[in-house]
């Protein structure tokens, strides 16, 4: 039998290395603002939390970081307003720089948690699926996704339900792989974030 998963995860793959430009842009600024005494905070949607924690978890010395915890286990992320719960617990200073993730990009909370990073002026990296988000309507009133906040935005190639094979004679389709891809993301942002971060020592 083939492995249809690890041929689809080649294909992804190669897509991924398209964004290298994009990548390397992250690392720079994260790298930039670390330099001038600033922290990375990062913050997940619910399906990507695993994600944020692990980033969180194994970010190395040299890149101080701040996990932004999501109230209730983002239960209540489709509702408006929970934002603030979020927004209340983060201790900012003016060269922070943040990281948000969300496949889709359209619920309440983490766009008013991506509204409020820019009204304070702080550079605002996203990743997305970017295609899937622009497909979709927002949940939240102003009608914006989370991309339209961002001042760099990098896709995981997200699908609707994070499905991407079928078996015959079985439905819906299986097997999902933006979180793969958002982890692959982030670790090749962490490696130019530190060796950036190197050479500006």
């Amino acid at each position: 039998m083939s492995l249809p998963y690890f041929d689809y995860c080649q294909q992804l793959e190669r897509k991924l290395r398209i964004e290298e430009p994009l990548m390397e842009q992250a690392g720079r600024w994260i790298a930039t603002q670390i330099h001038r005494g600033g922290c990375l905070h990062i913050f997940a949607s619910r399906t990507l939390q695993g994600i944020a924690y692990e980033f969180w978890q194994q970010s190395p010395k040299i890149l101080p970081t701040q996990l932004i915890e999501h109230p209730a286990a983002g239960i209540y992320e489709s509702l408006e307003g929970t934002g603030q719960a979020i927004i209340e617990q983060i201790n900012a200073q003016p060269e922070d720089i943040f990281l948000l993730l969300s496949n889709e990009g359209r619920n309440p909370a983490i766009i008013e948690l991506a509204e409020w990073v820019k009204e304070q002026g702080h550079l605002l990296i996203v990743i997305t699926g970017f295609d899937l988000s622009r497909s979709i309507k927002s949940r939240h009133s102003s009608g914006l996704r989370l991309y339209e906040y961002a001042d760099l935005v990098l896709d995981n190639y997200a699908t609707i339900d994070d499905a991407v094979l079928t078996v015959p004679k079985f439905e819906p389709a299986i097997c999902g792989t933006a979180s793969l891809a958002t982890l692959i993301l982030l670790q090749q942002i962490v490696y130019f974030s530190v060796y950036y971060l190197l050479e500006n020592d």
